[in-house]
């Protein structure tokens, strides 16, 4: 208990988010919003900027012309699509940097991989579910870059350190809070919406959260086949229990899991250079 409430103490030295942030989350609360508006606060970042305009225009969305403005990307995005992008960039951009000194480049590599595989299992869904599960698939182990801001000498120590990959109560009686509450609570200071709470709080065991069930099965599905095509962390990660139930949720069958995962597999290769040079 009292390494748990350590933790929670210390999240306020968590990277708190930036002024573009809190400015873009009072434009997204508002019933109407424009292109414009969204643009308008972004673009006084520069750095911010061009990180956005780097993913959208990275293969994987696939556009047929370059987008140069922010604007643009608002319209072929979409307003649902576009807030999650910029907040999960932002983000993305606070724990890049902070983590320069330890190698952590196949952690990312997972994290990508895992949203471009969740994404493709929901492909069959609107839009703005599939940015949704992409921008999880992305976030679902940010709860262990918690521990490394926090303490990176036990990050490495519980991680690096251990034979055998440790599993999430092995993260509670170490850290006190296993990384999926770690990577909520995170969440939920940045204000993200509630569906990419539950995927980073849920997807090791999706059937607890009935209001985004299909989403964080789809996490959790793109976790294990991650693993299991080694697109994987250079640490020593707990792979997730399998849950029947999740494969139920998505509702494939395996030969269009087949095709889904073939596509998802090249756009992978062919975007995660400029995923990871997003910073």
């Amino acid at each position: 208990m009292q390494d748990y409430q350590l933790m929670i103490d210390r999240m306020i030295e968590l990277p708190s988010p930036p002024l573009v942030v809190h400015r873009l989350q009072e434009v997204f609360s508002r019933e109407e919003i424009s292109g414009h508006d969204i643009a308008k606060i972004v673009e006084i970042d520069q750095s911010f900027t061009a990180r956005v305009l780097r993913l959208v225009n990275s293969p994987f969305y696939g556009f047929t012309r370059k987008i140069v403005l922010i604007e643009e990307a608002v319209t072929m995005l979409g307003i649902n699509a576009i807030q999650q992008l910029l907040l999960t960039t932002s983000l993305l951009g606070s724990f890049k940097k902070a983590d320069k000194s330890i190698k952590i480049s196949g952690f990312w590599i997972h994290s990508f991989g895992v949203a471009v595989i969740a994404k493709a299992l929901l492909s069959h869904r609107d839009k703005d579910t599939q940015s949704e599960v992409f921008m999880g698939g992305i976030l679902h182990d940010i709860g262990r870059l918690v521990y490394l801001r926090l303490d990176p000498d036990r990050f490495l120590s519980f991680y690096v350190g251990q034979d055998m990959a440790p599993d999430l109560a092995g993260e509670r009686g170490y850290f006190g809070i296993d990384h999926q509450m770690a990577g909520y609570m995170l969440a939920q200071k940045w204000n993200f919406p509630k569906g990419i709470c539950d995927i980073i709080k849920y997807h090791h065991q999706p059937i607890e959260s009935p209001l985004y069930l299909q989403t964080a099965s789809a996490v959790h599905i793109a976790d294990i086949i991650c693993h299991g095509f080694a697109i994987s962390h250079q640490v020593n990660f707990y792979i997730t229990e399998y849950y029947p139930e999740a494969w139920k949720a998505i509702n494939l069958s395996y030969g269009e899991l087949e095709k889904r995962l073939a596509k998802a597999l090249m756009e992978f290769e062919n975007s995660v250079e400029a995923f990871l040079e997003s910073d």
